[in-house]
């Protein structure tokens, strides 16, 4: 297609390679294009120019040959440039450009509209761009005015405040969107020439005329808040900026804009209101709030202060704690308050501790917390002190601590308490060169107790054991409760192992004394170990454990007694743990077996009866004595199933014994077997036995349980009934060790029981001591009197069984009849 010739069909287009789509766009928009009288050109989308209407070619022609030709061309270029632009942006554009005019008469100005060409699958086939050409200054400046008057119309309409301008009567001459809004006019044209009597009230009309009058006469300008009051009475507060306008030096009226603030006098006098409420509350308040300077001076003291602490605002106000301080306050000086306060301010960082005050009776706990304040710098400014009433919680803490570090039972300091009391002698030992000692004191047989008699006497035994001791003891002494039946002394300023002994006997004496409960008479003795600082050791956990020893041995010394820890003890207590460690696999070993020592009749020799003896060969210790493993199972509670296979084993041996003598037709021997006191507590203890005699086939005739009198000193209903039991059964009772205790032979007449058997402790001076002699004699007569069988443990000597024979003594046992020895031995001896 030429240049001067516009396109005939949509075929000759297409002939000359121009898209179909924007071919056939182009053939439907021809006829529309060659009657306009605006400039239009049509690229590809390979930026080639496929079209320009008449018009557009009539002003190509125009510039060919001009001295502005080449101008031309660089617009041209631009203008595809532009179009190419805008249809990869697939985006309407619109820009003016001037040229330089084909002639001298006037410059070309085109305000040219640019869009893309797009077919109905949203694809782009071109780019169509229109051109006005407004041809004449005037336009161009026409619109320049309409622009500008359009950016001061847009300026003013965006403006946050209302604007205005007046004449000088006072009469409006424009106004924006924002004061439209507040005359309640629906456009700034409806105001003009109209005046504020129009709008707003007359008192307040007035006071708007008379500030103009007043900023054009004297050419100052002003500002002020003042209310809007609008017709329907509504009111809004404004900050309104007036100044006169001045136009070749006469004054042609007023401008002025206001700011609504009435949300800000809203807010204003809601932060008073709650500045108030803030005051009214923190003056109020159940706790006492002190403002301080950077002088410690109070700036500012809460009713709550003077009802705690006596501080009022006439007398303490605008003074330093040094100046002035309440007489209530016990553990803090004015001084040492107001070097706390320095310090904080100085710091920067919070500090809480706890005031005491006292008026009159009424004792009372305050939480203290100093925080600095600061500036809207954050610089320093003060202390604000704050103090709340914690007396409730104090207390309570207190009874809590209390707790914490006393028993329960017995009120007495525990472990916990005497750890501290321990690391405080030692701190003070150590700064006075002093001396103090550990005592571990443990209560004899109060196992056999708390189990015959229940806990409720165990229990009260304890707190009479505390309070004896308590009472007859003074402030040398610190005394404490470890747990069960064992408690603590510690004693301090001692200047003499002689002093120390004696001290131990002497609380030894207190404890035992008897004791009423429930108005039956109880005896209790106690087994003291003593460990000293610093002669021993210089740490607590030791000074405890050494005394822990020295009173163990202070038990297998006969109990009742005071020892001094010794390094050997040490030695001693690593051999029973390791005795008390093997013997919880003795029985799963079979490691234990049953000896047999006989017992005879002094006129005849013969053997009327054996006692099971428990003996142990360990794999680990070998073999051990019953001395030394009886009292640690005792302890640990293994002695109820150690006594349970002892009990089976004896049945076991008593029906072999007896079965062998009756086929030899001589009398029955009974076999004796110990019973400890914790088996008495077992709930299925005598079902056990009855079991036993069923599966050994063993008659309970040929057995005697041998027994502690320490069983008889507790009537209690389950020791009696067991024993009841054990009567009916046939099984006959034995005491054992008799006159070791406190019983009185008047016991034996209260339970059923068969035989009384000497301790060796009497026998063995029997011939050399007069005393044990005499009181062997008794024992003698009384039991026979009572029609009891009687054995003499310990014989040894000729000697010793002559004289019990004199004194009427049936029975004896001992190594000058037979050492104990296994089963097969024993029934070779019968035999013989």
């Amino acid at each position: 297609m030429s240049a001067s010739n516009a396109y005939v069909n949509t075929s000759e287009l297409i002939n000359l390679k121009v898209d179909k789509g924007l071919a056939a766009y182009i053939s439907l928009c021809e006829r529309l294009f060659q009657l306009a009288q605006d400039n239009i050109c049509i690229i590809d989308t390979h930026g080639k120019q496929v079209y320009k209407n008449p018009a557009l070619q009539a002003l190509d022609a125009a510039y060919v040959n001009t001295q502005a030709e080449a101008a031309w061309n660089s617009v041209s270029q631009e203008v595809n440039v532009q179009m190419k632009r805008a249809m990869d942006m697939r985006a309407t554009t619109t820009f003016v450009f001037e040229c330089e005019g084909p002639s001298t008469q006037y410059n070309v100005y085109d305000l040219l509209h640019i869009a893309p060409i797009i077919d109905e699958q949203d694809q782009v086939l071109g780019v169509i761009a229109i051109g006005r050409d407004h041809g004449f200054h005037k336009q161009i400046e026409n619109q320049e005015i309409r622009r500008r008057e359009y950016y001061l119309r847009a300026l003013l309409d965006t403006f946050p405040f209302m604007v205005w301008m007046k004449d000088k009567e006072s009469r409006f001459l424009a106004c924006n969107d924002a004061f439209a809004k507040v005359a309640k006019q629906l456009s700034v044209h409806d105001l003009e020439g109209k005046t504020d009597y129009d709008y707003f009230s007359a008192e307040a009309a007035n006071s708007y005329v008379e500030g103009d009058k007043e900023v054009m006469q004297t050419g100052v300008c002003k500002t002020h808040v003042e209310p809007i009051v609008k017709t329907n009475g509504e009111t809004h507060w404004a900050e309104t900026f007036k100044s006169c306008v001045v136009v070749n030096d006469e004054v042609i009226g007023t401008v002025g804009f206001a700011r609504d603030i009435t949300k800000e006098q809203y807010l204003q006098a809601q932060v008073a209101k709650r500045q108030q409420d803030y005051m009214t509350l923190v003056k109020n308040l159940p706790i006492t709030i002190v403002r301080y300077d950077l002088d410690c001076k109070r700036v500012f003291i809460s009713v709550h202060c003077d009802e705690q602490y006596g501080v009022s605002d006439k007398d303490y106000l605008f003074k330093t704690p040094e100046e002035e301080w309440s007489p209530y306050i016990v553990n803090i000086s004015g001084k040492e308050l107001a070097e706390k306060l320095k310090k904080v301010m100085q710091t920067q960082k919070n500090q809480t501790f706890e005031m005491h005050t006292r008026h009159g009776e009424v004792f009372s706990v305050h939480q203290v917390k100093l925080i600095p304040e600061y500036d809207e710098n954050h610089n320093v400014t003060g202390t604000l002190m704050i103090a709340t009433d914690i007396t409730e919680n104090a207390e309570y803490r207190q009874t809590i601590e209390h707790l914490a570090f006393h028993d329960a039972l017995t009120d007495l300091p525990n472990r916990r308490f005497l750890n501290q009391a321990l690391n405080k002698a030692i701190e003070r030992a150590e700064q006075n060169q002093a001396a103090f000692a550990v005592l571990i004191m443990d209560l004899d047989h109060f196992k056999t107790i708390n189990d015959t008699m229940g806990h409720a006497v165990g229990d009260k035994l304890l707190v009479g054991v505390a309070d004896r001791i308590k009472q007859n003891t003074d402030d040398s002494y610190f005394f404490a409760r470890m747990g069960g039946d064992e408690f603590a002394i510690l004693i301090n300023g001692y200047k003499s192992t002689e002093e120390l002994v004696a001290k131990s006997a002497s609380l030894l004496e207190q404890v035992v004394k008897p004791y009423y409960i429930a108005g039956a008479g109880y005896f209790v003795s106690a087994s003291i170990g003593v460990a000293c600082y610093p002669k021993d050791s210089h740490d607590v956990d030791d000074l405890i454990k050494y005394a822990d020893s020295a009173m163990y041995s202070a038990k297998q010394k006969g109990r009742n007694n005071c020892q001094l820890y010794s390094p050997v003890l040490t030695e001693d207590m690593r051999y029973r743990l390791e005795i008390e460690t093997a013997l919880r696999y003795a029985l799963a070993n079979d490691e234990m077996y049953l000896e047999f020592q006989p017992i005879v009749d002094l006129q005849t020799k013969r053997f009327i009866g054996v006692e099971a003896l428990c003996r142990w060969t360990s794999a680990v210790l070998g073999e051990v004595s019953p001395a030394s493993f009886i009292q640690v199972a005792e302890e640990s509670g293994l002695i109820v199933e150690i006594g349970l296979w002892v009990i089976k084993q004896g049945f076991v041996a008593a029906k072999i014994i007896n079965e062998a003598s009756a086929n030899a037709g001589t009398e029955v021997i009974s076999v004796s077997i110990n019973l400890s006191s914790r088996q008495f507590v077992e709930l299925n203890f005598l079902q056990r036995i009855k079991s036993l005699i069923d599966k050994t086939k063993c008659n309970p005739s040929w057995i005697k349980f041998e027994i502690t009198e320490g069983l008889l000193l507790q009537d209690a209903y389950e020791v009696h009934r067991v024993l009841d039991a054990f009567d009916e059964i046939g099984i006959r009772v034995s005491i054992d060790d008799f006159g070791t205790g406190y019983s009185a032979l008047a016991y034996l007449n209260k339970f059923p029981i068969h035989q009384v058997k000497i301790d060796r402790s009497f026998i063995n001076e029997i011939t050399t001591n007069g005393s044990h002699a005499l009181l062997v004699k008794a024992i003698v007569a009384m039991v026979q009197s009572l029609g009891k069988e009687l054995v003499a443990e310990g014989v040894e000597t000729e000697a010793q069984a002559s004289l019990l024979q004199s004194y009427g003594c049936q029975y004896a046992q001992g190594f000058l009849f037979s050492k104990s020895v296994g089963l097969d031995n024993l029934m070779l001896m019968l035999k013989k």
